[in-house]
């Protein structure tokens, strides 16, 4: 049975090749390490910890820089165990600025109701397993909830609902009193600026129907194309792919 997520499933829309690598082959190569790639994770540890620690904490506002210094430092102190902090050392002052905005946001809005961070969830759509991890989860009174997802890339215009409504879908599995759901982007490049959707039942049919698509589609490939763009030069599997530009017809 196919497992699919957000990210597989985007892999195989934008290069089914790259899908064949990461997904179905897993070719024994050395793969490039991405500096962006640990940002994130020490970015979206710190958060989590944050929200985990005033969760069960009640803590005044003037007090919750402390809660993110303290995250921010252990958030890099285990990227330090696992080898990787040489990779963001130039980026440490942008992660903390990124997180001081954040804080900013939440100190100006209030500090959402979290009921979770960092939730896997994992539920079925026809035959094919859907898996996958929600950063953040928030319910509000009379059954609303809101799924969060942080984002550290720059540019946020290639941002689509998909991947907050296909988490909307798994929340629908996980609880039995929805009767209102959005979601939303933090746009941690952009003074944590949200990008929100809200979904309703047509909306959450058509995602649906995209993943027994996808999924279908993938059952089925046997080519495996390649989708060569300007994005291939930071591909994990460059070194056995190579450029495709010999195969153009002339």
């Amino acid at each position: 049975m196919i497992k699919l997520s957000s990210s597989s499933m985007s892999t195989y829309e934008k290069c089914p090749r790259k899908y064949f690598y990461q997904y179905i082959e897993k070719p024994k190569i050395e793969l490039p390490e991405w500096s962006h790639l640990e940002t994130g994770t020490v970015t979206h540890r710190a958060l989590e910890l944050f929200h985990e620690f005033l969760m069960k904490n009640t803590l005044p506002m003037e007090k919750w820089h402390e809660v993110m210094r303290d995250s921010f430092k252990t958030a890099i102190k285990e990227s330090n165990e696992r080898g990787k902090l040489e990779l963001i050392k130039d980026n440490l002052a942008d992660i903390k600025d990124s997180l001081q905005n954040y804080l900013a946001m939440i100190k100006k809005e209030g500090l959402p109701p979290v009921i979770h961070n960092e939730l896997d969830f994992n539920f079925k759509i026809q035959d094919f397993t859907v898996r996958g991890f929600m950063d953040r989860i928030d319910k509000y009174d009379n059954g609303v909830y809101h799924v969060v997802d942080y984002k550290t890339n720059k540019n946020p215009d290639y941002l689509n609902s998909f991947q907050l409504a296909l988490y909307a879908l798994a929340l629908y599995e996980i609880y039995d009193d929805i009767k209102e759901i959005s979601g939303s982007y933090v746009l941690m490049k952009h003074n944590s600026k949200l990008k929100t959707w809200e979904f309703n039942d047509k909306i959450l049919e058509d995602v649906r129907q995209k993943v027994i698509k996808i999924g279908t589609d993938i059952n089925t490939e046997t080519l495996w194309a390649k989708k060569p763009t300007i994005l291939c030069g930071w591909c994990d599997f460059r070194s056995i792919c190579q450029d495709s530009w010999t195969e153009e017809t002339w």
